[in-house]
This record gives structure tokens, sequence and C-alpha cells, in this order.
């Protein structure tokens, strides 16, 4: 058994880690944080996880201990602790953004602040199993990828690999309120969220150098992406709708295929029929699909923003730091409805 710590444990995603953990034959929860709950049980924190005995969370100063921590903290927080959990040999998956761009001044012209770890930002693999697998079993710092990076780029990766390939794609993107984090926001508020559908993050979302810098790592075309994403009424989910602007020399008729082949060994992407959000809902399940619509090719990413894009991709990447089954603890049924 490894000892895991949970960093950021009030939040939907610390939540949801907890759950996970509790549940993983692997890993035992040893250590859960949470800055704003200092001291509160889990189970009063969490009423509908079993009993964790005395198990309580502690303050941001005090003493980790663990084999491997979950980072699931703001823009910024990350980068103050990883220095001192890798320089005491814990292994580090962090959910929030600071290590998943190459370089800091990347970062900062992202998110509007200085990067603090340069020393350690060079080694971040990107937490994208499907894509970077080998690299992540040898790492001691993953940077899980944000949940529209991942629905985006499991669709469009192997087609930018193919001759002819688009070099302009528009991403419409659906997402639950709950991709928002648990913090009060007018826009998410639920009497303001509930009666409209509202497209944010104009001009260029944070999550577009994101995906442009996986796909470089990941040896792929650079492509032009127009990425839009919309908060719709639901909790949980992402839905993209995916269009290549054109495709001169590309042959869409073969995309179905090339999306079956590549994914036909991945235990949670599958290919084909039109996606629902409530198959993936509560799993690491991500579903895809290439059709036509009007004679012009578009593609189906689904997953739980909480689950694939979160998570359950998080103890995905765990399972691989420590050269278990990837699928250890992740044998999840959605919750259908």
């Amino acid at each position: 058994m490894a000892k895991a710590a949970v960093l950021g444990a009030s939040g939907y995603l610390g939540g949801e880690l907890l759950r996970l953990l509790i549940e993983h034959p692997q890993l035992e929860l040893s250590t859960v944080v949470s800055s704003s709950h200092a001291g509160t049980p889990i189970a009063e924190l969490y009423p509908n996880l079993p009993p964790q005995g005395t198990l309580r969370t502690q303050g941001p100063n005090d003493r980790i201990d663990a084999d491997i921590a979950f980072l699931a903290q703001p823009p910024g927080e990350a980068m103050k602790v990883v220095p001192g959990l890798i320089d005491r040999g814990i292994k580090v998956v962090d959910l929030g953004p600071d290590y998943r761009l190459p370089d800091a001044s990347l970062y900062q012209s992202t998110y509007r602040q200085p990067h603090t770890d340069t020393d350690h930002l060079p080694e971040a693999v990107y937490g994208l199993p499907e894509l970077f697998r080998e690299q992540i079993r040898h790492a001691r710092l993953v940077a899980n990828p944000g949940c529209f990076p991942t629905a985006t780029l499991l669709a469009i990766a192997p087609l930018l690999k193919q001759p002819g390939a688009p070099a302009h794609w528009i991403i419409d993107a659906k997402s639950g309120t709950s991709g928002a984090g648990s913090g009060f926001s007018t826009t998410t508020h639920h009497p303001e969220a509930a009666p409209t559908v509202w497209p944010y993050g104009l001009p260029v979302h944070r999550h577009v150098p994101e995906m442009t810098s996986a796909i470089a790592r990941a040896g792929g075309a650079t492509p032009s992406l127009v990425f839009v994403p919309h908060l719709v009424p639901i909790v949980r989910g992402i839905l993209c709708t995916i269009y290549p602007v054109s495709t001169p020399t590309a042959d869409p008729a073969a995309w179905p295929e090339l999306l079956r082949t590549t994914y036909e060994a991945e235990p949670f992407v599958r290919v084909g029929g039109t996606p629902r959000l409530t198959w993936t809902q509560g799993t690491n399940l991500c579903f895809l699909s290439a059709q036509s619509a009007g004679g012009q090719p578009v593609l189906f990413s689904a997953l739980d923003n909480l689950g694939k894009g979160g998570a359950t991709q998080a103890i995905q990447n765990a399972n691989l730091l420590f050269g278990w089954d990837e699928t250890t603890g992740l044998s999840l049924a959605g919750f259908g409805v």
C-alpha cells in the first residue's frame, strides 16, 4: 500500500479524489489538507463517504505523510508546495494548471502571474496517458490535464499525425457548472446559470495554450484552434463538437476507423455512436465519434469533467507512477441518468 495525500480537499475535485481513494485497493488515504476546513472530520466534510475513523483535515502548514500527493488547488498554489514534496521523495499529481505549460513565460502570459518553480517545471510530464504513457511511468511530477484539453486532444491528436491533416479547427464545447469549482461565482450561481447557456473565456481561453503545447510535445502538427466553451445548466460533464475548417487533402471518411484502431486497446476510450453525457458521469471514460453533418466531417468527444477530466484521470496517472495496472480502482459504472 502507498499513502496518499489530497491537498485542496474541500473542492469538487478534492471530494471526488477522496471518494476514489477510499475505495482504491493500493492507495491508503493518509493526509487530507484543506485551508478553509482545517480540523474538520472527514465524515463531517463529506457525509456521503464511508467512515474514515478519526481522520481529520489538516492545515496547509502541517506536515504531509504520504508517498504521493494529489494537488487540487487554484492556479499559483501548487508551485508553492511542489519543491518541498519532491525534495522529500513524494510523487505529485497536480490537478491544477501550474505545471501544464512547458515554460514559465507562457505560464505567466496565460495565468497573469509569474511561475516561481522554474526548477521543476521542465521535468513535469503532461498526464494524458493515451499520449504520454511511457513518460508518465518514469515521472515524479505529473501535470494532470485540464478537462477541455483532455476531451479535445483525445479526439484530434490521432488525426493530426495523418498526411493532409486539417490545420484549423473549431471546438464548440459545453461544460457543467462543477467545472467552475466550489467557490461562489455570480455566473455559476444557480439562478444565473439555470435558465441560460453562457459562452465564456473569450477572446482566448487559457486552455488553448495548453492544447497546442501538448500537441507539439506529442509530435503532431500544431494546428490553429478556435475554442469557445459554454456553461450549460447541468452539474457535471463535457461535450465537445469539433469541426475541421477545411480538409483539402485529408480523408474524413477514414476517421472513424482511425479512431477505432488508435484506441482499441485503451481501457478508457470508447469510439462510435453519438455520445451522451450520462454515459460518462462518475467514470474515467471518454466517448469519441467521427460523423458527418451536411456532408462535412464532425467529431464528438464526451467525458465527465470531474472524472476523466479531473480526479479519475489523476488516479490513472498515479497507477502508472507506481507501476500498477492503470485500471486499478477505476472499474466504475456510469451513473446512467
